[in-house]
């Protein structure tokens, strides 16, 4: 999915020269603690409620600030996987969006990324997940594939995460069978190591509450 498909049609952006305040009190509405600053449909910043508190008086202007403030944002034609890396690098409640002329074209809120994300047809698969740990050099999706595939099943969805001052990585693979325990006996054969898995029958109730709940929560 593409960030065009995903900007929310309600958050406002804040011009240069509003205060900090008015910016406060639109992230309260709105329930961000982030704002795009835009001027003449020009994205120059985004300005956060700590680094408000932070200055001398909410009372300041917000053009007073623009040189100390960041720029992260996404193309309209951006992947859903860069949005998501542009959001977690820079901790924000909102990312903004801009067309191929570098024209201001809305925000992207982390609610409606997690919302996207958790109605994915392949979250709600029926299916077990495992997680592997590995070094980065050993990965190789190829033989993970032919491993898995060898015992009747597939792969639905796959995400890495690189370990923070490590080579190490953790690979989470989400698989269309709920019994996995041949998987998983076969990827310990191969001296894989598995860090986590999980059924589907294990938990299913609590996970239909977990899931109904964040539902609510994110489409109120």
């Amino acid at each position: 999915m593409q960030a065009n498909k995903l900007i929310s049609s309600t958050i406002e952006s804040i011009h240069p020269q509003e205060n900090g305040a008015r910016a406060l009190e639109m992230m309260d509405q709105f329930r961000v603690h982030h704002l795009a600053i835009v001027k003449n449909n020009y994205f120059l910043a985004v300005v956060s409620d700590k680094e408000i508190m932070n200055w001398e008086s909410p009372e300041e202007y917000i053009e007073e600030h623009l040189n100390n403030l960041a720029s992260p944002h996404v193309k309209y034609n951006q992947h859903l996987f860069d949005i998501i890396e542009v959001l977690e690098k820079n901790n924000l409640s909102i990312v903004p969006v801009l067309d191929e002329e570098n024209q201001y074209k809305g925000v992207i809120t982390n609610r409606k990324l997690m919302y996207t994300i958790a109605k994915s047809a392949t979250i709600q698969s029926v299916g077990g997940v495992i997680v592997l740990e590995m070094n980065h050099h050993d990965y190789s999706l190829t033989e993970i594939a032919s491993i898995i595939e060898s015992n009747d099943a597939k792969i639905l969805s796959s995400y890495i995460i690189s370990k923070h001052n490590s080579k190490d990585i953790e690979v989470t693979l989400k698989l269309n069978k709920q019994d996995i325990t041949a998987i998983i006996k076969d990827f310990e054969r191969r001296e894989y190591t598995v860090s986590a898995s999980y059924k589907e029958e294990e938990a299913d109730g609590d996970f239909l509450e977990r899931y109904e709940s964040l539902m609510r929560f994110l489409n109120p």
